[in-house]
């Protein structure tokens, strides 16, 4: 069998739980938690510095500023305008993606860390 790599990770990941005590859990648990926070911060700043594409118009005055001149002269340049459009609709698009890796980060601190808490919970319950 061939086991992926994010397989490998977790199966160490839950190696390393097993050999760790309850306090060494919770070390990590409160490692976890300040990550989680830590990436919270960095999807909304990544967030934040990517809507800014939104607001930036400079295509947008170039195409409209050949228009006119096209317009004034006689010359059609509606296929060439509407083209840029769907270029810049594009990179709108994908400059927004560029939080999609933060965001995977942050999903996998959170599963390791719901995943943490419980097994604490289990060994809390399992020793009483």
């Amino acid at each position: 069998y061939l086991i992926s790599s994010k397989d490998l990770l977790l199966l160490s990941f839950i190696t390393k739980e097993l050999c760790m005590s309850v306090e060494e859990m919770k070390v990590e648990l409160e490692r976890l938690d300040a990550l989680k926070w830590d990436l919270k911060s960095i999807v909304d700043n990544v967030n934040d510095k990517t809507r800014e594409i939104k607001y930036d118009d400079t295509p947008m005055e170039i195409y409209m500023h050949v228009e006119h001149l096209a317009e004034k002269h006689g010359i059609d340049v509606k296929y060439e305008v509407d083209a840029i459009r769907e270029k810049v609709n594009l990179l709108e698009s994908a400059i927004y993606e560029l939080v999609s890796p933060f965001e995977s980060e942050l999903r996998d601190a959170e599963y390791k860390h719901d995943d943490l808490e419980y097994e604490i919970e289990e060994a809390e319950n399992g020793s009483n």
